[in-house]
């Protein structure tokens, strides 16, 4: 994915043109991709992982404001560019996927559930 500056001689941009490219910006970071269509298809696996994210979001909502702000201060401590909210679901999937779908069953806190 290629970073760009000035896209289209203007201070950003965003948003596709045609099916080829679409520009768009993440975290003060402008960028422009590939158009790639959306893919309908609804598997058995992609069931499951959408079910992981599901418990996941579930999980991070369920814990106590101290364990997202050690989470927060985690990312934010590594200067990783994403939240830590996105750190926890990322981990807590992970753990999913290697304990065939049975959760932790304590609280999870960075960079835990390994």
């Amino acid at each position: 994915m290629a970073r760009v500056t000035s896209p289209l001689h203007s201070a950003s941009a965003s948003g596709q043109i045609g099916k080829d490219i679409v520009f768009s910006h993440w975290k003060q970071t402008d960028y422009v991709r590939e158009y790639v269509p959306h893919n309908t298809s609804n598997t058995t696996a992609q069931q499951t992982i959408k079910g992981y994210f599901t418990s996941a979001v579930q999980a991070w909502e369920a814990e106590l404001t101290a364990t997202h702000t050690a989470w927060n201060d985690y990312v934010d401590s590594k200067n990783l560019n994403m939240s830590g909210f996105n750190l926890y679901c990322k981990k807590y999937i992970e753990f999913l996927i290697a304990h065939s779908g049975t959760p932790p069953t304590t609280t999870n806190t960075p960079p835990a559930m390994s």
